[in-house]
């Protein structure tokens, strides 16, 4: 969150230049063009949400229960409404509801991510299990 907070805090040219090797790269790919532009901004966007959204999941898991998965979503979706606040008091920056909803797409990866690595991990402690008693 404070990863976020700190990047939000970025002007809109701070924010440019930060990304400036990326769009780089895009652009000998894709061309310079508002697509270009607009897909590294919003990937941005949602891989930093699908990471608060995956911790969310992790931490609620070992704090609450297996049910939390939705609160995990919930509550990044929350945190990125006063991301997209905070916005509008940073220069050149704007509070936008397709990032909030490009953010909550994000959580819902994160969460959902973590969910599928849970699964997995059960799936081979119960192979494992299975082994020991019947070998």
């Amino acid at each position: 969150m404070g990863v976020i907070f700190w990047l939000s805090s970025r002007t809109a040219d701070e924010s440019s230049a930060q990304s400036g090797e990326v769009l780089e790269w895009l652009y000998k790919v894709f061309g310079d063009n508002f697509f270009t532009i607009f897909i590294v901004r919003k990937l941005a966007h949602c891989l930093e949400f699908t990471g608060l959204g995956f911790l969310f999941a992790v931490s609620l898991y070992l704090t609450r229960s297996k049910r939390s998965t939705l609160f995990a979503i919930l509550f990044t979706s929350l945190y990125a409404v006063t991301d997209e606040v905070h916005q509008i008091f940073v220069t050149g920056r704007s509070c936008e509801f397709r990032d909030w909803v490009i953010d909550t797409f994000g959580a819902l990866v994160g969460a959902l991510g973590f969910v599928i690595i849970l699964a997995i991990a059960d799936s081979i402690s119960n192979k494992r299990n299975n082994k020991a008693l019947t070998g």
